[in-house]
C-alpha cells in the first residue's frame, strides 16, 4: 500500500479494519431485511369477496398493442 504511505503492519490493521467494517454492515443489513421481511409477512391483506374479477386487468393489458401483439 505505497500510495498511502503504510509500513506492512498499518496495512494488515487497515485491511483488519475494513474487514471488520464490511463485516458489520452485512450484518446490520440482514437484519434490517429480516425485520422488513417479518412486518411484511404481518401486513397480508386478504381479497374482499365483494370485488370485481376484472379489477387490475388494465394493467395487465398495458403492454397490449392495437392488435393484438405485445410491446
Amino acid at each position: 500500500m505505497n500510495e498511502l504511505d503504510l509500513t506492512n503492519t498499518q496495512a494488515v490493521i487497515f485491511v483488519m479494519i475494513l474487514i471488520g467494517l464490511l463485516l458489520y454492515l452485512n450484518h446490520r443489513d440482514r437484519k434490517k431485511s429480516a425485520q422488513i421481511e417479518r412486518e411484511s409477512t404481518q401486513g397480508i391483506e386478504t381479497p374482499s369477496e365483494n370485488l370485481n374479477p376484472d379489477y387490475g386487468r388494465y394493467i395487465q393489458l398495458s403492454g397490449v398493442n392495437v392488435w393484438g401483439g405485445i410491446q
